[in-house]
């Protein structure tokens, strides 16, 4: 399954050969989505939409535009930043390239990924560019969340959101891909590419999904505590993982019964765990467990930190029996 698919599906698309069929392309783009993968795929193939000279539905992959952008051989794209971040350097660029007309084509594009890690000051100096852009200039700004880019900016673009994949989706674009365990990858996931490229490479996903099931259903008293420790700290770098999991696992119980879960194929567990720790129990783990994070961040012991997050859940467990 190639990410043509999911473009010709999506929000972007839908909004592009709108404005292309109306002859009223925007001046300015944001698009916004959590999965850096797909904001990155997207912006590319609405550059190639916008280029295609080919028949039928576009972007058609093949034209000689469409070729040019494929083999990142296209003089009127630009795509920043260069480096980490867009910072100040990088828009005074942009800035003084875009009164330039295109060389090769009817217009110049620019996409400027992770738009909201942009500086502030990064941010205002393309606000005069974007209140008057040149002729035949477009703007294809990506982030992951708009809360951070400036409202002066949001006010001046044309907005597409698009959501996560579906399980489904992740999992036939794993497959296809060669990405062993595909199905477990892609419940990890939470429909997130980018999460899924880098659980991918992590041990038997599997076994992390039946360790974090074992732990929900099983930790029934103290002397559960070092079974469970042990077989915790042995996962090393990967118990991340096994926190990111618990926490999917406890928001898939909550919705189980009523709305698609993520976990496709573990709704016997779901419903298992829903008949033990309610609702509310299971908001609290999951507080408890997204503080987990910050003392990872620290560098504590990594023995302490996993006896009390299983303290934490058996205390929870606990009280939903009350």
């Amino acid at each position: 399954m190639e990410m043509l698919e999911f473009y010709l599906k999506s929000q972007a698309h839908k909004v592009i050969s709108r404005d292309l069929s109306l002859d009223m392309l925007s001046h300015a783009y944001i698009l916004e989505c959590p999965d850096e993968v797909i904001t990155k795929a997207y912006s590319i193939l609405m550059a190639k939409e916008i280029y295609c000279e080919g028949e039928g539905d576009k972007p058609c992959c093949a034209c000689n535009y469409c070729n040019k952008i494929e083999h990142d051989n296209m003089v009127d794209l630009k795509i920043y930043p260069k480096e980490k971040n867009i910072v100040v350097d990088d828009i005074l660029e942009i800035v003084g390239d875009s009164l330039e007309r295109p060389m090769d084509s009817n217009y110049k594009v620019y996409i400027l990924h992770d738009f909201d890690l942009a500086t502030t000051q990064a941010q205002n100096k393309i606000l005069k560019t974007l209140e008057e852009p040149p002729k035949g200039v477009i703007f294809i700004l990506t982030c992951s969340s708009s809360n951070a880019v400036l409202q002066t900016i949001l006010s001046r673009v044309k907005r597409i959101s698009e959501p996560v994949l579906s399980i489904s989706d992740v999992t036939q674009y794993l497959a296809s891909t060669g990405v062993k365990n595909s199905d477990k990858v892609a419940c990890v996931s939470g429909g997130n590419l980018s999460t899924a490229n880098r659980v991918s490479g992590m041990s038997d996903v599997g076994d992390v999904i039946s360790l974090a099931i074992d732990i929900l259903l099983n930790l029934r008293s103290s002397s559960d505590i070092l079974k469970y420790s042990s077989k915790i700290v042995a996962l090393k770098k990967d118990f991340p993982l096994l926190i990111d999991t618990m926490i999917s696992i406890l928001r898939d119980v909550c919705a189980v019964g009523s709305v698609g879960v993520n976990f496709v194929g573990y709704e016997k567990y779901l419903s298992a765990i829903k008949a033990i720790i309610s609702p509310n129990a299971c908001v609290d783990i999951v507080s408890n467990l997204c503080e987990i994070y910050n003392k990872l961040d620290f560098n504590c012991n990594i023995v302490g930190v996993v006896d009390k997050m299983l303290l934490d859940i058996l205390e929870v467990k606990f009280l939903c029996q009350k």
